[in-house]
């Protein structure tokens, strides 16, 4: 794959990120440093990016996709209150476990669980 420098730009923008960005954030992030980079552009190569399995794209159903650098094994947390997306992972691996149930081969799963994560069950029980 050839790196152009806006697909460069993306990258480590997202290799930068603490969180689970999406393409709109990363364009926000990206546009400063290069003004002539359009919506577009960061979509289409995001999309390049995770197909080539350089970053990982995490569909968030009802929302903008998300965007990660953790290539592992792992699965997110999505709070319904803050929007914020966590990772974590399961002592074993789920992937695992549905073929010790089914059999199946698993290729690729995306579980994202929805919840309320502790800042904001804190504020919740405070408010109470």
């Amino acid at each position: 794959m050839v790196f152009t420098k806006q697909r460069q730009l993306i990258l480590d923008a997202v290799m930068a990120s603490t969180t689970h960005p999406t393409a709109n954030e990363l364009f926000q992030t990206i546009h400063p440093k290069m003004p002539t980079i359009s919506l577009a552009t960061v979509y289409r190569n995001l999309n390049l990016l995770s197909e080539n399995g350089q970053i990982r794209k995490i569909e968030m159903p009802g929302m903008p996709d998300r965007y990660d650098w953790r290539m592992e094994t792992h699965d997110h947390l999505w709070c319904e209150k803050c929007g914020q997306v966590f990772d974590f992972t399961l002592p074993q691996a789920l992937d695992a476990q549905i073929q010790q149930v089914s059999g199946m081969k698993v290729r690729q799963y995306t579980l994202v669980a929805h919840g309320l994560c502790c800042n904001c069950q804190k504020q919740q029980s405070q408010n109470l």
